[in-house]
């Protein structure tokens, strides 16, 4: 299993990083062939498709501990009918997005978008609709990779989705318009769709779909389990989802266009930091079903996830402005300020990760939801305000304002009240790691500048002569020693056996 499991892991790493590349090697293709405009115009639809993911009510989760607990059992029958059932309901609930789309249709002036954008925006979004009912009917055959451990092909697949999309995308897009992201969206989701579709049946050769299996006791235990997630995750996507509609309300389609670039390096950032530090999440839950203290694990998680996030964004934080101007050009320059604010809004939410976690494996949910909607109305109505009065930079501040009230004091109250832990090391902690990327990180900008690095080669030579300096000076300033101890002692005992023996030798 833990064979699998590595494996697992690794093609997911592999997935991670072939999403990346392909997001920057369309991004600038996207611009230049299809305008700022009409580049924040697909930003904006893609927005709008992802709203409905909402509307999942956290079934997809709730699934796959179904039919993981039925795999288990080796009951296949049970599987057939946890399959059959969700089948129904992701169909029913695809539907009624789909509907819910149409009908958004009808008017368009919530999309903020006027003249001929506005018709093809409606035209794309009819199109498209498809694609919102093919993702619910994909959600069952997800359960069966999971139920059987085999996060592998979930992540070749959506690794093979993403490689056909950008290839159909350099074909069509220069002789198609936009209309050529339409049709490399719907070509890769039927092509990998029907791979998915067709490893589930080989992974499990009795898989049938039934409406006679169709089961009104299971639908109800679906619910029962996935209403702790429905109030959060609806939250979440309003907060995440909102803010392509602000800015077209606000400002306009190319003001979208400047705001995503940011966000992407941001989220890409983010992402692999998450992937670094989301090994500890079945630690805390382990000591959860004990009922152990998890004060110790709590401390050392959280420093680690901060010294991982400031060696990454700081490094963002030098390099991003050279990186912005060699990918998309000097036109989104002022993407280089939003950027440096979300770097510190970033920040202060790996922070507050590990408190989450330890929230949620002490079954907090409702707690946490009740600070998430809190957060997202806060965040919409300062960024609005702000916004208004200062462009975009408002939108930032609004942005970081929200990050630091809610994850550097709500979330850390609510902590306290359930973990009486000692927070005074970590705060501490994290007010180096700010101070440490913003001053830091306007040297190392300003350095650049000095030094004129134009070309991707001056680039790259630069980012690898700077990093290591970047991880030292934050591994002397941000751990403590006994946190080295325990990173240098993991990092030795996965070296292959050879150069280990070099290290249990010198000690």
């Amino acid at each position: 299993m833990k064979k699998q499991l590595l494996t697992s892991s690794l093609f997911r790493l592999l997935e991670r990083g072939i999403v990346v590349i392909t997001s920057f090697l369309l991004t600038p293709f996207f611009i230049n062939e299809l305008g700022s405009t009409h580049y924040g115009l697909w930003l904006l639809i893609l927005s709008i498709l992802g709203w409905f993911n909402v509307v999942d009510l956290g079934f997809p989760q709730a699934v796959q501990r179904q039919i993981v607990q039925a795999l288990e059992l080796n009951d296949k029958k049970r599987v057939n009918v946890i399959f059959s059932t969700s089948m129904v309901l992701f169909t029913v609930l695809g539907g009624f997005s789909v509907l819910t789309l149409i009908g958004l249709t009808s008017v368009p002036a919530i999309f903020g978008v006027e003249g001929i954008d506005q018709i093809t925006l409606i035209d794309i979004l009819l199109v498209l609709s498809v694609k919102v009912l093919w993702g619910f009917m994909m959600n069952p055959f997800h359960g069966i990779f999971s139920g059987m451990l085999r996060f592998d092909i979930d992540a070749n697949i959506s690794s093979l989705n993403a490689i056909v999309k950008a290839v159909l995308v350099f074909i069509l897009l220069s002789d198609m318009n936009i209309w050529g992201a339409v049709a490399a969206t719907l070509a890769s989701d039927v092509l990998t769709n029907t791979i998915k579709i067709y490893y589930a049946k080989r992974l499990f050769p009795d898989l049938k779909f039934s409406f006679k299996l169709a089961s009104k006791k299971e639908i109800i235990d679906l619910f029962a389990y996935s209403k702790h997630l429905v109030i959060n995750g609806i939250a979440s996507t309003i907060g995440t989802k909102s803010r392509p509609l602000m800015i077209t309300q606000l400002f306009d389609l190319s003001s979208l266009a400047l705001v995503s670039i940011s966000s992407n390096l941001l989220m890409h950032t983010s992402a692999f930091v998450s992937s670094i530090t989301g090994v500890f999440s079945p630690l805390f839950n382990k000591k959860a079903a004990r009922n152990e203290n998890m004060e110790k694990l709590y401390n050392q998680t959280t420093s680690i996830n901060l010294f991982s996030a400031t060696v990454l964004f700081l490094s963002l934080f030098i390099f991003g402005k050279v990186f912005i101007l060699l990918w998309v050009g000097s036109e989104f320059e002022y993407a280089v300020n939003l950027m440096y604010l979300g770097v510190i809004s970033y920040l202060f939410a790996t922070f507050s990760s590990s408190a989450n976690t330890v929230l949620l494996a002490q079954a907090n949910h409702k707690y946490i939801s009740v600070i998430t909607i809190l957060s997202v109305i806060f965040n919409i109505t300062i960024s609005i305000i702000l916004g208004l009065k200062f462009g975009l930079i408002g939108l930032a501040v609004g942005g970081l304002i929200n990050s630091a009230i809610f994850n550097v004091f709500a979330k850390m109250v609510l902590f306290k009240k359930y973990n009486n832990y000692n927070m005074r090391g970590l705060y501490w902690c994290l007010s180096k790691s700010v101070l440490l990327t913003i001053v830091l990180g306007i040297a190392g900008s300003t350095l650049l500048d000095y030094l004129a690095v134009n070309t991707w080669l001056e680039f790259l030579i630069s980012a690898a002569l700077a990093f290591p300096f970047i991880v030292l000076i934050c591994w002397i300033l941000l751990l403590d020693t006994g946190i080295k101890k325990i990173m240098l002692k993991h990092l030795i005992e996965r070296l292959p056996l050879k150069i280990k023996s070099i290290f249990i030798k010198e000690a």
